[in-house]
């Protein structure tokens, strides 16, 4: 089961027997952890293949704000603030 939805339904699954088969609730319980473990791993998953990340678009460095901003400057004639 590689969705999310099928992993928290075998985990309230495994909890429900867990209160029914009182003498093994501590491997169904067990069970219910790996399940809910096997959620959080596809939602993080899922969420970091959609998101490439904050670096995706490359630095942003100082120097390429001041070039832009002389550039920007030269075009319209005046003097840049920075210099």
């Amino acid at each position: 089961m590689n969705d999310t939805i099928g992993c928290r339904d075998m985990e309230l699954l495994c909890r429900q027997r867990a209160t029914f088969d009182i003498q093994h609730s501590w491997k169904w319980l067990g069970e219910a952890e790996r399940w809910k473990d096997l959620a959080h791993r596809e939602a993080a998953s899922r969420f970091h293949a959609g998101h490439p990340g904050p670096m995706a678009m490359g630095p942003n460095t100082r120097e390429g704000d001041r070039r832009a901003i002389r550039r920007a400057s030269q075009v319209e004639g005046k003097n840049s603030p920075l210099e």
